[in-house]
């Protein structure tokens, strides 16, 4: 691209002018869209790959079920480095990009296209008033702000889209009284001063409104009332999409967030609305008012094909892994009655499509009700109003991480968990010899080292293979499930810590080593309890310093149980982060850069 064409455009924000000129160009090569991306990733300055990796997050999308429409033609603008595009058109629709900068079109249409083999049409506009495109053209239009480069204000440019749409319009935007905001780092978050607080009351930074000035601007004479959801925390790194019209998801408030009095009293008071710091508010033109949302769809129709009474979103959770996680209930019933209680994992990308895949699998293997090792119910996995799922029943009790720091529950919780993954050996064993090792640590090494981006941890993982080639060689194991992500997350407790079943099977391998399912447990809920850099919390463990008696005989019985030499368990202690690594490389659509380096030290 010329000097002078270049300087006309604007910047690929958050990116400067340039960075993207390598990656487009090997892209137009015919490269692979992966590996271009991790090459990008690797040159750019950490804190930045981080802000752009908030950026492509396809969990950004994760009001799909919550919409009308089904298909037919979306307008999605805003800043293209954003998923939208192609969740879209991985959901039935024929998606137009529209952006300032042509860069972030040219990435994202590569993107949409290695992903789900849809050409997006791309449209430069540099923020004028008028859009070229038919007054009603669009059955979905979605606003994601006003993107760097666009010199038509919030309002003007809010016209012109109810113009072009005529169906369903959908608005991302920050609350000008937000209590904190995002810093383009996952889970790091800023409070404005009073000071910022008070300029914001009077003015928003960039056209923002609150919640009522966004109703107001979106509601038309001849259109219902705007739907509107808060999207907890921030809307460029959210978890958690709460209806705010009394009706839809509601936020969730486990044991941990009950501890927040000014959380609860907020929530109480009906403060939530108006300090949440985004929203994602849906105009509907009133021809298309009576058809049922996605969800409501979904929802009967698995009320029809299960026999069980018809429920309700109930909770929606934008998960890490770009998956819409929906938690039903049934309004009126008792939460102890099991029936139209259920989870659905809505996947976002392709990647997590054959996650989820996995997974349903392996819990309709393990399920029953005599079964020993608890796993929600497989209920359905299939596509219901165009949209792939998984819908499994609803567990009781909360997730483990609600309890961190309880001790007495952390070691019902860990008994359980050394108990029922003891029996997770398939029958077989391996002899770790030259093949055996190969199999089942040097692929792994080799993976993660592959990847690592850093010539000292590419030596460091080298100098640990060695390492570990002589603590094991020889060794005969038994072969176990390995569930590969056992975090606390993905556990289910009781009120008393005990296990009600074992959540998110995507990762697992059917024939693998033993031991590491345990450290990653044990490992996470020190990092978690005692907010520790992962670096620390695995050298503590290794180390065997702070592991209370309890944890000590926990991890000794399950290493008895299957007749697990000493030898190897502290062989599977050293090399801890390269299975983590290697589970993450082989599941990741895209590895992080230096992941390895920064999360372990290595």
């Amino acid at each position: 691209m010329s000097a002078a064409k270049r300087g006309a455009q604007p910047a690929p924000w958050p990116l400067s002018v340039g960075a993207l000129d390598e990656c487009l160009a090997s892209l137009r090569a015919g490269a692979d869209f992966k590996t271009t991306l991790e090459e990008l990733l690797l040159g750019l300055d950490p804190a930045l790959a981080e802000h752009l990796m908030l950026l492509l997050r396809e969990g950004r999308g994760a009001w799909l079920p919550f919409l009308r429409s089904s298909g037919g033609h979306a307008l999605v603008l805003g800043n293209a480095f954003s998923a939208t595009a192609h969740v879209l058109a991985g959901a039935g629709f024929r998606p137009t990009l529209c952006d300032p900068s042509p860069e972030r079109m040219e990435f994202e249409a590569a993107r949409c296209l290695a992903l789900t083999g849809v050409k997006l049409d791309i449209v430069e506009c540099q923020g004028t008033v008028q859009l070229p495109f038919e007054t009603n053209h669009f059955e979905l239009v979605v606003f994601e702000g006003v993107p760097h480069g666009w010199r038509t204000d919030w309002d003007a440019t809010l016209a012109e889209l109810v113009r072009v749409c005529g169906g369903e319009l959908l608005v991302v935007a920050d609350n000008r009284l937000g209590y904190k905001h995002s810093l383009g780092a996952r889970g790091k978050y800023g409070v404005p001063s009073p000071l910022r607080f008070c300029l914001n009351v009077l003015g928003g930074v960039r056209g923002e409104h609150t919640l009522w000035g966004y109703k107001k601007a979106l509601q038309g004479a001849d259109s219902a009332s705007p739907r509107a959801f808060a999207l907890y925390p921030h809307s460029l790194d959210f978890s958690h999409i709460v209806g705010l019209d009394g009706i839809g998801p509601k936020l969730h408030i486990g044991p941990m967030e009950r501890r927040n009095k000014l959380k609860l009293v907020g929530q109480a008071t009906g403060l939530f609305p108006v300090l949440t710091p985004s929203f994602a508010i849906i105009k509907t033109e009133p021809g298309l008012a009576r058809v049922p949302l996605r969800i409501e769809r979904i929802l009967r129709e698995l009320s029809e094909q299960l026999d069980e009474p018809l429920p309700v979103a109930d909770e929606c959770v934008a998960t890490r892994g770009n998956t819409a996680l929906v938690q039903t209930a049934v309004p009126g019933a008792n939460p102890e009655e099991p029936e139209g209680r259920w989870t659905l994992h809505i996947p976002l990308s392709p990647q997590q499509e054959r996650q989820i895949s996995r997974h349903h699998e392996v819990i309709e293997r393990l399920w029953s009700p005599q079964a020993e090792l608890p796993v929600p119910e497989p209920l359905f996995h299939g596509v219901l109003a165009g949209l792939s799922l998984s819908c499994e029943r609803r567990l009781a009790g909360f997730g483990a991480p609600e309890l961190s720091g309880d001790k007495a529950c952390l070691d019902r919780t860990l008994d359980d968990i050394a108990g029922h993954f003891a029996g997770l050996a398939v029958g077989a064993t391996e002899v770790l010899d030259e093949a055996g090792f190969a199999k089942h640590f040097d692929e792994r090494f080799d993976l993660v080292r592959r990847h690592c981006g850093h010539a000292s941890t590419a030596r460091a993982i080298l100098r640990l293979r060695d390492q570990t080639r002589e603590q094991v060689l020889g060794l005969e194991v038994p072969l176990v499930l390995f569930h590969a992500d056992l975090r606390s997350k993905h556990i289910q407790v009781d009120g008393r810590g005990r296990v009600l079943g074992y959540l998110d099977w995507g990762s697992s391998l059917d024939a693998s080593l033993p031991y590491t399912d345990l450290l990653l447990f044990l490992i996470h809920e020190y990092k978690q309890s005692r907010d520790l850099a992962m670096p620390v919390a695995w050298r503590s463990l290794v180390e065997k310093g702070p592991l209370r008696p309890t944890e000590k005989e926990k991890l000794q019985g399950y290493a008895a149980a299957l007749g697990l030499d000493e030898g190897y368990c502290r062989a599977l202690e050293g090399c801890f982060p390269i299975f983590v690594a290697a589970m993450a490389e082989s599941n990741w659509d895209y590895s992080r850069p230096r992941w390895v380096h920064r999360t372990f030290g290595l």
